[in-house]
């Protein structure tokens, strides 16, 4: 239980992963996110999944942290496949299982039945592969990026300081925060409480537990904003750096190679879509619509 805290930290290890310049797995991060929403077919999201496996390979990490993130990815694509196929509500729908029978006395009258839909487990197999790959490659970067050098990628891809400096400051608290939940919840075990048990006090439980979480929260951010004003800290003054970046060979191939291939995917797209709108109408790209419809 209280292991909880080397889940959620960065990692330093002697990998092509971890040399990586800070700026690139941001690039590669946002350039795997829009690919994954711009990609329709779940054969292509499965193959997009797939290339992530090197990744996690060279990266070695411990044992629990490959527990994790196959726990989160098998239990959020169970859930969404499931939850898709039962509650489609699109045409034209396929029914490949009944639940519960439209004719069923009480229950099929409340529910108007329940079923499985074809069309509905292939839209939750796609969203649910999309989830799958952003909460991965989410994960291979926090978990292989120091916070500061983060903080610096952002700040060298032009990001304002005040919003990179928020958004770091919540990756730094969020190991502390997860570790104080699981925390509370020991400490109340010790105490002949079950406080994630389901039932009429669930509601209470919550209470219990957010509360004292909700506030050392409050407590650390009222330190953080009393340790910046001490500081005379000033987000829009120039600023330098102790650690500077350098793109080196691979960053820059890995880096263009990701753009360019999600920035030809989202125009091809586009094209596809004003296409299909009556809007935009090449006769020369036929090839193109053709390629875009199976993507």
């Amino acid at each position: 239980m209280f292991r909880i805290r080397p889940l959620t930290v960065a990692e330093k290890k002697d990998s092509l992963v971890y040399h990586l310049d800070p700026r690139t797995k941001l690039l590669l991060l946002s350039s795997i996110g829009i690919i994954a929403v711009s990609l329709d077919e779940p054969r292509h999201l499965l193959f997009l999944s797939i290339f992530l496996i090197p990744a996690y390979l060279l990266a070695r990490f411990e044992l629990s942290k490959y527990k994790l993130i196959m726990l989160v990815i098998l239990v959020g694509l169970w859930g969404m496949v499931l939850s898709q196929a039962m509650f489609y509500r699109q045409w034209p729908r396929t029914v490949i299982l009944t639940i519960i029978p439209q004719d069923l006395p009480l229950l099929g009258r409340l529910t108007g039945g329940l079923y499985l839909y074809k069309e509905g487990l292939l839209y939750g197999l796609t969203q649910g592969l999309r989830f799958s790959v952003m909460i991965a490659s989410g994960l291979l970067v926090a978990w292989t990026t120091e916070p500061r050098d983060l903080l610096l990628g952002l700040i060298r891809l032009r990001v304002p300081y005040g919003l990179a400096f928020m958004f770091i400051t919540s990756v730094r608290f969020l190991p502390g925060l997860v570790s104080e939940l699981f925390t509370v919840i020991a400490v109340q075990r010790l105490r002949g409480a079950d406080p994630v048990k389901l039932g009429r006090h669930t509601l209470r439980s919550a209470m219990n537990i957010l509360t004292p979480v909700l506030a050392r929260s409050v407590k650390r951010a009222a330190t953080l904003g009393a340790s910046c004003e001490s500081r005379a800290f000033n987000p829009n003054l120039p600023r330098t750096y102790l650690r500077e970046l350098h793109y080196n060979r691979v960053d820059i191939m890995l880096s263009g190679a990701a753009v360019m291939v999600a920035t030809a995917l989202v125009m091809a797209k586009m094209i596809f879509w004003l296409y299909c709108k009556d809007i935009l109408y090449f006769p020369g790209l036929r090839w193109l619509y053709a390629m875009a419809r199976e993507l």
